[in-house]
């Protein structure tokens, strides 16, 4: 047999060879991919790893072996190792039907959110945007990783936008009506905020941010409502209890709020911030009750756990004469007859004679007393009338509330005017009290004549 002829055989055979190994590569690849699949869809998920890494030991650039080695690595709680295999698909960029651009993205953006790297996470969200423009999904994930981030302006238009691809799509609503909450935009928040709870109505984020809205809105009884879905969650318990007894002290449901707080101080964290707005909230529901002992008593809680925590010093201080003595104490927690009846005793244990005495409400009394120039047996006694003014209330009086009281004495005759108050005076008030005919009882000088009474 000739070379030539030797030649052309070897040649052939190599040949045949060649074309049978990429019939079985063509064959027996697609077969191993299938079957590494199913098992990861029957969750057999380090068989599939093993199987995998011999598959792309022979071929490193099979884009579906490294998309199914992610979907492992993910699968297995390893996002860096499934963002590596994901990165090796963005290189090769042979992408088919089976493994697509936008597969391989939405995974890439899902480690990168369970890696917590949601800057990377957001920029994967943004190209699926723009490869497919029509799916509502990538533009609400990049409104909340806005959202997450805290730049709220920029979330609410991908999340307008998803609304306008799916108007049903009830986080998009909910997170767009917690954007325009955040930026005071009550109404728009109560508008979005209400469809999304319409479409889904176990939606307990977004029935808290609902009555947050609406509280703002003026609408509390509506408000407490949606807060008593939200509590529901245990995650939004402390805070929706919070927000109820807020809304119940706004409708002036004082003893509903001290319930609900006292509800939620249970639940509270020692010494966390709502523990501490817990504590502010029920000296504020008991001070408006007259239930000033509770008042002192939580804010002194406060005090504590947080010095010069909004006005809660200033109410001590206001309220110091009530910590110290039980005349003023007794005074100021009296009820309406009790407050008239004191009034009286002390005013005639000044000395006055009381010609009228009325209650304008249950913390302002209003009297008119006579004092004489001569004694009571003198004939042709003339008597001056002294306009007196008691305010149990730490609310300041100003120099508003001075010149009202200056009008009502000329319209009564009277010579002289007495203010009497618990709480402070303002220095405009006591300025323009100074050059009339009226003298001013602080808390100090009201707390004397108060013991006097008792005496």
């Amino acid at each position: 047999m000739g070379i030539p002829v030797l030649a052309a055989i070897i040649g052939l055979v190599f040949f045949v060879a060649l074309g049978a190994y990429y019939v079985y590569l063509s064959l027996a690849g697609p077969r191993r991919v299938e079957e590494i699949d199913r098992l990861i869809r029957q969750n057999r998920i380090r068989e599939a790893v093993f199987q995998l890494e011999k598959l792309l030991e022979k071929d490193d650039r099979s884009m579906r072996g490294h998309f199914m080695m992610a979907r492992c690595h993910q699968k297995l709680n390893a996002p860096a190792k499934a963002i590596l295999s994901l990165r090796q698909c963005t290189k090769i960029a042979r992408y088919t039907p089976e493994v697509s651009e936008a597969a391989v993205r939405k995974l890439l953006a899902a480690c990168f959110e369970s890696a917590g790297n949601h800057t990377e996470a957001k920029n994967e969200y943004l190209l699926l945007t723009q490869l497919e423009p029509d799916v509502y999904e990538h533009f609400y994930h990049v409104g909340e990783l806005f959202f997450r981030a805290g730049v709220h302006a920029k979330a609410m238009q991908f999340l307008k936008k998803a609304v306008a691809l799916n108007a049903k799509h009830a986080d998009s609503l909910a997170l767009l009506g917690q954007c325009e909450y955040q930026q005071n935009n009550y109404q728009e928040a109560k508008n979005a905020l209400g469809q999304a709870v319409q479409i889904k109505p176990d939606h307990t984020v977004a029935h808290y941010f609902l009555g947050l809205s609406l509280r703002y809105l003026g609408d509390a009884e509506w408000a407490v409502k949606e807060f008593e879905k939200s509590e529901r969650d245990e995650g939004l318990r402390e805070k929706s209890l919070l927000a109820k007894g807020m809304a119940l002290i706004d409708m002036e449901a004082y003893p509903r709020a001290i319930i609900e707080l006292e509800r939620g101080l249970k639940l509270a964290k020692a010494g966390s911030e709502i523990m501490i707005n817990m504590n502010y909230l029920l000296a504020l529901a008991a001070e408006r009750s007259r239930d000033l002992a509770t008042a002192i008593r939580h804010w002194e809680i406060v005090d504590k756990l947080r010095p010069n925590y909004r006005d809660v010093r200033e109410k001590l201080k206001q309220y110091q004469e009530f910590r110290t003595d039980d005349s003023i104490k007794d005074f100021l927690i009296a009820n309406a007859e009790q407050f008239e009846e004191t009034s009286r005793k002390m005013l005639e244990g000044l000395g006055f004679s009381i010609s009228s005495i009325k209650r304008n409400s249950d913390l302002t009394i209003e009297a008119l007393v006579s004092d004489s120039d001569g004694t009571a047996n003198q004939r042709n006694v003339r008597k001056f009338y002294t306009l007196i003014f008691i305010q149990r209330d730490m609310s300041p009086i100003s120099e508003r509330q001075v010149r009202d009281f200056h009008e009502q004495m000329r319209e009564k005759n009277a010579s002289r005017g007495i203010v009497m108050t618990t709480g402070d005076i303002m220095p405009q008030a006591a300025n323009f009290a100074s050059t009339r005919p009226i003298d001013i009882y602080d808390a100090g000088k009201t707390a004397e004549a108060l013991k006097g009474a008792a005496g």
